[in-house]
């Protein structure tokens, strides 16, 4: 039997950390989520979250709990040992250092170095080739993106791209014009949250302002026949997430999720977990519910597997072509 390529490009780290690892960690620091009578309601999404914010909360409670840089070692290390597990062949993991820093406050530069050592080590035990995205986020504002970016740049062979993530609906992408064109200078890769929480002139401003190669999330576009005829001339990728969409409200249900429109318009587009643990999902499990659920044809499912291999940011190197 043919093996389509297990490809997670939009992967956020501090979305990967192990539930049992978070809880570990609080019991053994004393933090107030180990004292909750049920703590994994607030690191797992239960159905609809109400929006992308109270989505992201859950992934925020965690990172508060990784106060030490050994955690942050621990909890990269496991996240490729997690993807490993579930036959990945190819995984993107993104983070951002100055919301790690913001919240704990670790150096930022410290986090980047602890993140980069485990993620190196279990990438080379496993042979699972890993690229590494620094984040930067909307919320802290522009000035603090100019800081976080200099940050991500100090370390830029750590770094096969740079993304923009956070509160979409209220920090527009022309905030961030200047930040960006920094990371082109210096030749990342650029991938930009986009059309989740707002509409398709989000995705418009992360092409036009940041010059997006690849597109988070963006399943709005399908609201805009010229965005998605441009999307498919232009060969911008859309980062897709089937479950975490769904999560967030960025689309209706599985059924009426916008992949089906948008590969009916030519948009490459992939599928991602987004952040296993608060979605509580794995890639294989996607590509399971890209058939079940949402009803994606075989043939679809191969084209968005080929897409997700063809947009990689860092060294993919071969696939396995057989079971």
């Amino acid at each position: 039997m043919t093996k389509l390529p297990l490809v997670d490009l939009h992967r956020h780290l501090e979305g990967s950390i192990r539930t049992s690892t978070v809880l570990d960690i609080a019991a053994r620091t004393g933090h107030e989520l180990a004292g909750r009578v049920k703590p994994r309601t607030a690191l797992v999404a239960d159905g609809s979250e109400g929006g992308l914010l109270p989505y992201l909360d859950k992934v925020d409670v965690a990172i508060g709990v990784l106060s030490g840089v050994d955690d942050w070692s621990r909890a990269a290390a496991e996240a490729v040992d997690d993807a490993f597990d579930d036959g990945l062949d190819y995984l993107e993991l993104r983070y951002c250092p100055g919301i790690i820093a913001h919240d704990t406050g670790l150096a930022p530069e410290a986090v980047i170095d602890a993140v980069s050592g485990a993620v190196a080590e279990r990438s080379a035990k496993w042979g699972l080739p890993v690229g590494l995205i620094g984040i930067v986020v909307r919320h802290l504002g522009a000035d603090s993106a100019e800081q976080q970016m200099a940050t991500l740049l100090s370390h830029r062979e750590t770094f096969c791209a740079v993304d923009l993530a956070g509160d979409e609906a209220n920090f527009p992408a022309e905030m961030f014009a200047d930040a960006f064109g920094k990371a082109r200078d210096a030749g990342l890769h650029i991938t930009i949250h986009a059309g989740e929480a707002a509409g398709p002139q989000s995705v418009w401003d992360a092409v036009r302002h940041l010059g997006a190669e690849r597109i988070g999330h963006g399943v709005r576009a399908a609201e805009d026949p010229q965005l998605m005829e441009w999307l498919a001339e232009h060969g911008v990728t859309l980062e897709v997430s089937l479950t975490s969409n769904t999560q967030t409200g960025a689309a209706p249900s599985y059924a009426e999720h916008q992949i089906h429109k948008l590969l009916a318009a030519g948009v490459p587009v992939t599928l991602n977990t987004d952040n296993p643990r608060v979605s509580d999902v794995k890639l294989s499990q996607e590509h399971h519910t890209a058939v079940v659920e949402v009803g994606l044809t075989a043939e679809q499912l191969a084209l968005v597997a080929s897409q997700s291999a063809a947009a990689a940011f860092g060294e993919i190197g071969a696939l396995a072509d057989e079971r």
